[in-house]
């Protein structure tokens, strides 16, 4: 059976490399493995520091940032490479990135796409300790591995969303579901954390989308305001399971 590559970031938990103590001297020139408040990746602002929203946040960012720009090497590909390759790099006071090195390369030039990867990385928020920011070392698990051509990951996962049954809606039904939670079930029937949801309706030649970080948003309601018979109106959901970045997806016709 034929192969593809797909990328998967597993990133669930900082690793962070082993203290020599429990107590760590810090100095302008510190290079500290832990601290009070850890970095976190761009596009979270809006959160507040220190709460488990924000880190959510972070590591769905970072995910989609290495899903996105991580490049699965051609030699990989050809030999059967799979498995999980370490980097490791320093975040300094300011949110830059420096030093970046592979811990663990699993071949195929695995790591050097891990590390080509890093050296893309906008900058973070700040590590905090003791009220000031502070330069931190990270290490990152990057996972590669190939699947089969035509299997779909997301089957054995299901969407629900209110009152929404088989494959036709109402401008009405999505309207009465705006107070509703979504959910995505894995194969053995419990609920997954959904990191992201996309709603698009599109007619004819005409598009209209947006996203949120897994609730109901504003910006969510007004795609279904602009909803009309005729088009389609899909829903896109991303969760993480097991190291695996998956988007589970549903469309509906709009039928009045």
């Amino acid at each position: 059976m034929r192969k593809i590559c797909t990328t998967i970031v597993c990133l669930l938990v900082y690793l962070l490399l082993p203290a020599q103590s429990d107590a760590v001297a810090i100095t302008d020139d510190s290079i500290l493995v832990r601290a009070d408040q850890m970095p976190y990746f761009m596009g979270c602002e809006a959160f507040e520091n220190g709460t488990d929203e924000k880190r959510a946040c972070s590591n769905t960012e970072l995910v989609q940032f290495l899903s996105r720009y991580l490049v699965y090497p051609d030699q990989a590909k050809h030999e059967g490479v799979e498995g999980t390759a370490f980097v490791s790099f320093i975040v300094d006071e300011h949110g830059l990135i420096h030093h970046p090195g592979v811990l663990l390369d699993i071949g195929g030039g695995c790591g050097q796409a891990a590390l080509d990867v890093i050296n893309e990385m906008p900058r973070w928020e700040p590590a905090v300790h003791h009220g000031k920011p502070v330069k931190v070392r990270m290490n990152l698990p990057i996972q590669f591995f190939l699947r089969a051509e035509g299997l779909d990951e997301a089957e054995p996962y299901s969407l629900s969303w209110g009152i929404l049954n088989g494959k036709q809606t109402t401008k009405q039904q999505l309207a009465e579901n705006i107070s509703e939670k979504l959910y995505v079930r894995g194969p053995e029937g419990s609920n997954r954390y959904i990191d992201q949801v996309e709603f698009v309706y599109q007619k004819d030649n005409r598009l209209v989308s947006a996203t949120s970080r897994g609730d109901i948003s504003s910006d969510l309601i007004k795609v279904i305001e602009r909803v009309k018979k005729g088009g389609t109106f899909s829903i896109h959901a991303s969760v993480q399971d097991d190291g695996r970045f998956i988007t589970v997806s549903r469309s509906y016709a709009v039928v009045k």
